[in-house]
């Protein structure tokens, strides 16, 4: 399938994001560097960021020094960052094409996820959320870079004291 053979030739993804979620709009920047990393920077007064290492997640608030871990292994992330639970994810999904291809995963555990991918790239557009409290997160991705070349040292989780 030309999702999977697209998305799996990526090694590192940067973009820019606008993510809804409880009516609220964030923008930021992310860089994604699989297998294990992801960090997203919000544009907002409190210098969020998002950071996953490994199977760490934490989200970080850069003006108060505050950091809160989550288990990533309940966010869809590490499906995204593997390869292979990315194949099997799109295997289990159900897909539908109109202007853009949409593929739909069921999960009793995370919630469902809405995948977008462009019909002509195969290039991963964003997707929605909705978490078992039925609560959604829509995250679209633009300005697209593949394979450009992240330190692993970008992804570290700061110190706080």
């Amino acid at each position: 399938m030309q999702i999977i053979n697209n998305f799996n030739s990526i090694e590192t993804l940067i973009f820019n994001f606008e993510q809804i979620s409880q009516e609220k709009t964030e923008r930021g920047k992310c860089y994604l560097k699989r297998p294990h990393f992801l960090k997203c920077l919000y544009n907002d007064e409190k210098g969020k960021e998002l950071i996953i290492n490994r199977k760490n997640l934490v989200v970080y608030h850069k003006k108060y020094n505050r950091k809160y871990y989550y288990p990533a292994s309940k966010s869809y992330f590490l499906n995204i960052l593997n390869k292979n639970k990315f194949k099997n994810l799109i295997l289990d999904s159900r897909i539908f094409s109109k202007n853009n291809f949409e593929i739909v995963n069921l999960n009793n555990e995370k919630g469902n996820i809405l995948f977008y991918f462009d019909k002509n790239k195969f290039d991963l557009l964003g997707w929605e959320i909705s978490d078992i409290n039925e609560n959604k997160t829509i995250f679209k991705i633009e300005n697209l870079t593949k394979n450009q070349k992240i330190e692993n040292k970008l992804f570290f989780i700061p110190e706080t004291n």
